[in-house]
């Protein structure tokens, strides 16, 4: 990336504000995915039919929910990476902030539903699923909660960046 004297993160080339571009479309693809599935989508199937039902619609969706967000997540990372170099401490919170939500996607991706797909609609593991069922929704939380920390920081990081320039 071609960088200006005002370092990386703030550059006023086309390959700065393409990184940018791809930085907060990838994380407001990840986290506008993450909210509608969590307070839209679940909600209307538990709500609408029988738990059952609900479940086997969920468990259908659950893989792509889960990849997708490690996808995004990690092209945001990358990005975010390579822009905190050289950056203000706002830019190495914020890449803090999103390798902990990597973090967090990826366990829930390759550990969490794996094991809670594995346990759906046995009997004697109930409360080995309620358990695993809850770190899940946690770490999701912790996902949302990092990226509307995030998508509002970002604001504030490029409006920063605009006055510099």
């Amino acid at each position: 990336m071609q960088e200006n004297a005002t370092g990386p993160g703030r550059t006023g080339t086309s390959d700065g504000a393409a990184a940018i571009a791809v930085f907060v479309t990838a994380l407001a693809l990840w986290i506008g995915t993450a909210a509608f599935f969590s307070a839209v989508v679940l909600p209307v199937l538990f709500t609408h039919l029988a738990a059952n039902e609900a479940g086997a619609i969920a468990a259908l969706l659950f893989p792509w929910y889960f990849r997708v967000g490690c996808v995004l997540g990690i092209v945001a990372l990358a990005v975010a990476l390579h822009l905190a170099r050289g950056a203000g401490k706002a830019w190495r919170f914020g890449t803090l902030v999103l390798a902990l939500m990597t973090a967090a996607q990826l366990y829930s991706t390759v550990v969490v539903h794996p094991e809670v797909a594995r346990l759906r609609g046995d009997r004697d593991q109930a409360q080995r699923f309620a358990q695993l069922h809850q770190l899940s929704v946690r770490l999701n939380a912790v996902v949302l909660g990092g990226g509307m920390l995030l998508l509002c920081g970002s604001g504030l990081l490029l409006s920063r960046r605009e006055r510099r320039s």
